[in-house]
């Protein structure tokens, strides 16, 4: 069992996500701001990060960045879950090289197979 740490503003899409996630027979962490996100991860280390990209204040990429540059969670695989398909978007992801990508649309059948994919 993986513990897998959900990192979104909308708290409507956080609880429904978690919640496949667990059916799916994972434990979960979940953040509803980057800096929440951030903070949690000074006491804990999941196994897998799954990130909003478009957030207030902190958005996706600076919290993908944070996370980078941090010694203690540097090794944790992050996936990003976007509605944003636009170039600057999608190049910005390119740069970051994030362990997958998936688009919010893609729904249950979509996550659960990226996330199986990333953790093995």
């Amino acid at each position: 069992m993986s513990l897998i740490m959900l990192i979104d503003d909308d708290t409507d899409m956080l609880k429904l996500t978690e919640r496949w996630i667990i059916k799916a027979g994972h434990d979960t962490l979940c953040a509803s701001s980057g800096a929440q996100a951030l903070d949690m991860l000074g006491s804990t280390r999941p196994d897998l990060i799954i990130l909003d990209y478009a957030m207030p204040g902190m958005d996706g990429p600076a919290v993908y960045r944070a996370i980078k540059e941090n010694g203690q969670t540097k090794d944790i695989p992050v996936i990003f879950r976007t509605g944003k398909e636009d170039e600057e978007s999608e190049s910005i992801l390119d740069e970051l090289s994030p362990a997958g990508v998936i688009s919010k649309s893609e729904g249950k059948p979509g996550l659960l197979g990226i996330i199986n994919n990333v953790i093995k």
